[in-house]
């Protein structure tokens, strides 16, 4: 199967649109979450915060083409649906969700590369957070979520990986 690199950035877009399904069973599961639980939710809010910070100001450059820029709105709006889908679930528990951003270091954005190895890194940071924190959840079904979501990070820097062409030599018959 051949896949542009049209079609593959535009897929990330889309999964805009159906984040805030599969992040729904974080509220039921979150009425009833420990401690624990909850302190993982609080930093993966803080952590999407971030990610949401991260694209509006790369937006705001004016340094992207219209078809990335329409991408990097897209992964904007799959962070505001995590971020909205774990205030909700922090919620549920009876607890006041943070209203803090996870620090992000900024290289020199001078160029649309630039942006693009940013944003890169920082999905690369979000997927390795949520990849480490699934096991850690006392709740299995809020660790289920938390790997569906870490399912779009992942998504969100293979698109990246490949826009800047830093895919391997194995999968160079996968996507052309």
């Amino acid at each position: 199967m051949i896949v542009s690199r049209k079609k593959l950035l535009a897929s990330g877009t889309a999964l805009a649109a159906f984040g805030p399904f599969l992040l729904s069973p974080f509220i039921s599961a979150a009425e009833a979450a420990e401690e624990s639980d909850i302190a993982i939710l609080q930093t993966a809010i803080k952590l999407e915060r971030a990610g949401i910070k991260a694209y509006t100001d790369a937006a705001g450059t004016g340094l992207l083409a219209p078809g990335v820029l329409a991408v990097a709105k897209g992964f904007l709006a799959d962070h505001e649906a995590h971020r909205d889908a774990l205030i909700g679930a922090v919620k549920a528990a009876g607890v006041t969700p943070t209203d803090e951003t996870t620090k992000l270091t900024y290289p020199p954005l001078k160029t649309q590369d630039d942006i693009l190895n940013f944003a890169e890194s920082v999905e690369r940071q979000a997927a390795s957070t949520y990849l480490s924190v699934i096991p850690a959840f006392k709740d299995r079904n809020l660790a289920k979520v938390a790997g569906s979501i870490l399912g779009v990070e992942t998504t969100h820097v293979a698109i990246l990986a490949y826009t800047l062409k830093k895919t391997t030599e194995p999968y160079k018959d996968f996507v052309s």
